[in-house]
């Protein structure tokens, strides 16, 4: 029987990210930084499987991203032939707070897909999750793989 497609709508969270996949994103970001870097994180709900770090192809720009087309397709193809969804959407902000910019949410093609903005600001990288509308955005919790919770913070 056929899984049911992904809802990012009415995914309630949080979404489990593995350590190792964690590492890996923000080992990206600092790479590429001072660009911003920009990639997908992929699995069956809530659980993230794979790690997909994608060229930033807006040139030199240390304020925005455009995912190179042809990283995005082998993601999706690599996601499709594991029967997998994208579960999450990450870039980085190396000389920002990790909040969805007016940019970002001008940006938001993908809808209500979870978002991972990577700041690097601070040692270690401070690592948010947020779910963007057309004119607003609110933080979502995240759990590292073996269960801990990463709540937005209160107030927020």
């Amino acid at each position: 029987m056929a899984r049911p497609p992904f809802d990012p709508e009415g995914f309630a969270g949080p979404l489990a990210i593995p350590a190792e996949v964690v590492a890996a994103m923000v080992d990206h970001c600092l790479r590429e930084s001072p660009r911003e870097c920009c990639g997908l994180l992929g699995g069956v709900p809530p659980r993230v499987s794979s790690f997909h770090p994608l060229r930033n192809a807006a040139g030199s720009a240390e304020t925005r991203y455009d995912a190179d087309p042809r990283d995005l397709i082998e993601a999706v193809v690599d996601l499709r032939r594991r029967d997998a969804e994208i579960l999450a959407i990450y870039h980085s902000h190396p000389r920002w707070e990790a909040i969805p910019s007016r940019t970002d949410l001008d940006e938001n093609h993908y809808g209500a897909v979870p978002r991972i903005i990577v700041s690097l600001l601070n040692d270690p990288p401070d690592v948010r999750a947020w779910r963007l509308g057309r004119d607003d955005f609110r933080e979502i919790p995240w759990v590292i793989a073996d269960g801990t919770l990463h709540d937005p913070p209160a107030g927020e």
